[in-house]
């Protein structure tokens, strides 16, 4: 089976600005809950301590909004091109 590198790597980045935004935005309403959410996850109980320096600006977010999909389109693309060229190696 082919992957098409441009549109996994599209969708891949999509998924992931949609993450980032959702999360941004939980950040922004809900801080608290958010950072004992993030907490957990990682294991890390103590996070309360650097709600003071979280500051969510419309700039922060659109930074990180462009920067994450283009890494993740990177990462996507290439994750498709490997697994292509090790489908056409084991046939």
């Amino acid at each position: 089976m082919k992957i098409y590198p441009c549109s996994f790597a599209f969708a891949g980045a999509a998924t992931i600005c949609a993450i980032y935004t959702f999360l941004a935005a939980a950040l922004k309403y809900f801080p608290t809950q958010t950072l004992k959410l993030i907490g957990t996850i990682h294991m890390m109980p103590k996070l309360d301590y650097i709600q003071s320096f979280i500051k969510v600006t419309p700039q922060a977010v659109i930074i990180g909004i462009i920067s994450h999909a283009i890494i993740a389109f990177i990462v996507f693309w290439l994750i498709a091109n490997i697994y292509n060229l090790l489908q056409k190696l084991t046939k």
